[in-house]
């Protein structure tokens, strides 16, 4: 009963390390695509997350309102989902056209710094203008309670729809990248966007595009961890837009495996030092960034990053 009990403990927290490193991963991969096309850590990726979270719960309540959950919440909420994704995708297209584009040819530390900016703008206003911003709220629970029960292991239908659709999503971009047009010409630019003008590539479309897929990701993202967690947080934001980025880092900026891979390691990483480490989970953001630290001194470029060389 004991060695029992053990194996099902074990794999509890695969299953929450695989929810955890799912979120990771849907951040890690806006910030990736950011950085690999234009070299932009684009710091109001974060908050775009929770944008994404506040954004649903009004939508929620008003369907409730309206009546229309009891009858066809099968449709209503998968169509609320998609709403949110093209509104926080739309966001993203904005944020490119009003902040990133004016300053393209500014010093890069200027567009970090106005991105920083911008995220603090979406979480003031989240705290200013949702009511009673600025405690946590409850999030709505979107899914059945419930789940797959598997040898004494219960497997909640929200923790599979959160790793399904952060799968689906990876296969779905991953297609893009590599089989689109759009894609092509997002290699292209990250490349060499002064070659990929000449050979006649938008420019300024494939930036877009790219904002508009970060964005969109990164909707879903805070949807998807309200959903985990059940509460919602106007500042939330900044630590899961720092883990994301931090899940970037660890498999190397601008390489969309490589945020696959940073966000998995880092998910795992936390859960499994938090559970089995004595008091681990008074330190489980300790434990992330000290692997982010160890790979930055060990490993700057990440797991799959290309060391640059450059002479001086």
């Amino acid at each position: 009963m004991g060695r029992n009990y053990k194996v099902n403990t074990f794999f509890q927290l695969l299953i929450s390390a695989l929810l955890v490193s799912s979120l990771y991963t849907l951040v890690a991969v806006g910030f990736t695509m950011y950085v690999g096309v234009i070299n932009l850590a684009n710091f109001s990726h974060g908050d775009t997350c929770v944008m994404g979270t506040f954004l649903l719960m009004p939508l929620f309540l008003f369907a409730t309102k309206m009546g229309w959950m009891t009858p066809l919440a099968g449709l209503v909420i998968p169509a609320l989902i998609i709403l949110v994704i093209l509104v926080t995708g739309l966001w993203g297209a904005g944020i490119y056209k009003i902040l990133v584009k004016p300053l393209l040819v500014a010093p890069r530390l200027i567009l970090l710094l106005a991105s920083v900016a911008a995220g603090q703008v979406i979480r003031e206003a989240i705290r200013v203008i949702y009511p009673n911003g600025s405690n946590p709220q409850v999030f709505p629970k979107l899914l059945p309670s419930g789940g797959i029960e598997l040898s004494g292991l219960t497997l909640g239908y929200d923790s599979l729809t959160i790793i399904f659709l952060t799968i689906a999503c990876i296969i779905s971009l991953n297609f893009i990248i590599q089989r689109t047009k759009m894609g092509l010409a997002m290699r292209a630019v990250s490349q060499n966007s002064d070659v990929s003008q000449i050979m006649g590539i938008n420019i300024e479309k494939t930036i877009i595009s790219v904002f508009i897929l970060g964005s969109a990701l990164a909707g879903l993202a805070g949807i998807l961890n309200g959903t985990y967690y059940g509460i919602a947080k106007f500042n939330l934001g900044s630590n899961l837009g720092i883990k994301g980025f931090s899940a970037a880092v660890i498999g190397g900026l601008g390489d969309f495996q490589g945020a696959i891979i940073g966000g998995v390691l880092l998910g795992f990483i936390e859960v499994f030092a938090s559970a089995y480490i004595p008091n681990g989970s008074q330190y489980q953001d300790v434990f992330s960034f000290l692997a982010v630290i160890a790979f930055l001194i060990f490993r700057p470029s990440g797991i799959l990053g290309e060391k640059i060389f450059e002479k001086v």
